[in-house]
């Protein structure tokens, strides 16, 4: 399956002028004039054994003031780590510019306010959204604060998405997050201010539940926002939603619930989490809570019947979160803040305990949305599938943008001339190396190499297009193509890949007008022959005619036959491919 994982890296001023009125709030943003953490998290990924997956590091700067440091900052970050693995930077500058080629194209202004790299919830749109330009069947996300201890890691993400379990389809997989200590447990003590808000307590006995225990795929009624494995066909659908302040993990699970996509946790799926020090002050984390808290209750408590909807519940998310979005919410925030108060008040921090008690205030009348949050979600989630649309019908002018920030692009150009100088010899011993060719005498591969020619071809380059009519057979030397058909949305459904040493064009043999797309995956070198050319070859040697034939035919024979056991298997279009079709 084709896989995008994304990274968002969080950077912020200098150190001794860290924060300006008016910028980003994040909470860990790295300061500009340290290394940080995104380092640390791609060495850890040098360990993976499955590196066939493109890298999206999002650059999420606090001020447009430091864009461009930023952005360099962390491209030698990627250059001096040297991950073997094509990796892509998706910034400020990217994103204008495909802001700019959607206003032009007359998307509607309330569409392209979903491209924005401002704020948690837009982070990861943008991490979905990057996902959809790559092509990506599944979109794999993380954060820089962590590190990746599994060899394995992109298999088990991989493992059940897509597939059916327990008679329901896999589109999204959470993973959960080891502390310090390797345990799935918050790093933090009980104190007495706590006691009414115990969501460290409350989060414990959900973990207990779904990852400490069997099977090893359940249902989950929470989500990490660093460790999460979304299927396309829900991302294309079901966006985060931009007006949660944060938690917007958890609110996806939530979002995706209603729209009938459950969470699946797979308890073999960690990464370990390790975010610098928590530098703001208790209360004011606490607030953040309590507005996050606050809007994830409206939105549930706003529901109303819709017809391609599901109504959700608090008990569905039992034991976290969903002890904090029942009716008591409003008594959790009045007794907690009033312990938190008295707390400060003990210690003499007068500023805090004032702050505390404020809580209480802004709880009842500043946190609760002004807005129906069910029905400005419902909004956001159409403008988002005509976003989705929009990306659709103009891929490949999106992805030439995004391949702007490519950082192990190599611009290979096919030298046409070079292929028609191959001489003789050279067809012959790539004939040779060939498995298929091993029976074939020295004469008769040359006879073979005389009636074919090489061609080469760029990434993305069309091989031959659906409708076209073309007589020829083609053999794999080089690189990996893929056969492709587009659905109604103009969407690229991969049917096979074919690598080096792999046969495509069989079905001229039946039919002259290809039924498929075939494009090159990477740099490919093909080996060809035209039907009429092996038409006459039947016709003055009779033998090796029918002997070459004879391996497209076998060839035919078995592509028909896997695609006979795949499809009478429970795959679904979209989770696996015709892979290995060679």
């Amino acid at each position: 399956m084709r896989t995008v994982v994304v990274i968002p890296t969080y950077w912020g001023r200098k150190k001794e002028n860290f924060f300006k009125e008016g910028d980003i709030i994040y909470d860990h943003a790295t300061p500009v004039d340290t290394e940080g953490t995104l380092g640390r998290m791609l060495e850890s990924m040098k360990i993976l054994k499955k590196k066939d997956f493109k890298l999206v590091i999002l650059v999420c700067p606090t001020t447009r003031e430091i864009e461009r440091k930023v952005e360099g900052k962390v491209k030698k970050i990627v250059k001096e780590v040297n991950l073997d693995v094509e990796t892509y930077l998706f910034t400020q500058k990217i994103l204008r510019k495909i802001k700019r080629f959607g206003r032009n194209s007359n998307l509607k202004e309330n569409i392209l306010s979903l491209l924005n790299l401002k704020g948690y919830a837009n982070v990861r749109n943008m991490c979905l959204f990057a996902s959809q330009i790559l092509n990506a069947d599944i979109s794999i996300l993380l954060d820089d604060d962590e590190v990746i201890e599994n060899p394995d890691f992109i298999d088990i993400a991989r493992e059940f998405i897509g597939k059916r379990v327990y008679g329901e389809t896999v589109y999204a997989v959470a993973g959960y997050y080891l502390n310090k200590y390797g345990n799935y447990y918050d790093d933090v003590s009980m104190e007495p201010w706590m006691t009414y808000w115990n969501r460290f307590g409350s989060k414990s006995k959900a973990f207990d539940k779904i990852i400490g225990c069997g099977p090893r795929l359940k249902h989950t009624p929470f989500a990490f926002g660093g460790a999460m494995v979304i299927h396309k066909n829900l991302y294309q659908i079901v966006p985060f939603d931009p007006n949660v302040c944060r938690g917007e993990d958890i609110d996806y699970l939530i979002n995706a619930k209603m729209f009938g996509f459950n969470f699946f946790l797979d308890n073999k799926l960690s990464v370990k989490h390790l975010p610098p020090p928590k530098t703001h002050p208790i209360w004011k984390r606490t607030r953040e809570d309590i507005y996050r808290f606050v809007y994830e209750k409206a939105k549930i408590d706003s529901q109303y019947e819709v017809s391609n909807m599901r109504m959700v519940s608090a008990k569905d998310f039992f034991p976290y979160p969903g002890e904090f979005l029942t009716d008591e919410l409003e008594d959790k925030v009045f007794k907690t803040n009033l312990l938190l108060a008295m707390e400060y008040l003990s210690k003499g921090d007068v500023k805090a305990c004032q702050e505390s008690i404020k809580n209480i205030y802004l709880s009842v009348y500043e946190a609760i949305p002004k807005k129906d949050p069910f029905t400005a979600y419902r909004r956001i989630q159409k403008d988002w599938e005509k976003l989705i649309d929009f990306a659709l019908e103009h891929k490949r002018e999106l992805r030439k943008i995004v391949e702007e920030a490519n950082l192990f692009k190599v611009d290979i150009s096919v030298d046409e001339k070079h292929y028609e100088k191959i001489d003789l010899n050279e067809k012959k011993e790539i004939l040779k190396r060939m498995k298929e060719f091993k029976d074939f005498n020295d004469a008769e591969l040359e006879k073979i190499a005389q009636m074919s020619s090489i061609k080469a071809y760029k990434q993305d380059e069309y091989i031959f297009k659906e409708g076209e009519e073309d007589s020829s057979f083609y053999i794999v030397i080089k690189g990996c193509l893929r056969i492709v058909k587009y659905n109604e949305r103009n969407e690229e459904i991969v049917l096979a890949d074919i690598c080096s040493g792999g046969f495509l064009g069989e079905t001229a043999i039946v039919n002259e007008r290809h039924q498929v797309n075939a494009i090159a995956s990477e740099f490919v070198e093909l080996l060809f022959i035209e039907q009429k050319d092996l038409d006459l070859l039947i016709k003055d040697d009779p033998n090796l005619g029918n002997k070459l034939l004879f391996i497209f035919l076998e060839k035919l024979s078995k592509k028909l036959d896997k695609t006979n056991r795949l499809f009478q298997g429970n795959y679904i279009l979209g989770s696996s491919s015709l892979s290995d079709m060679s």
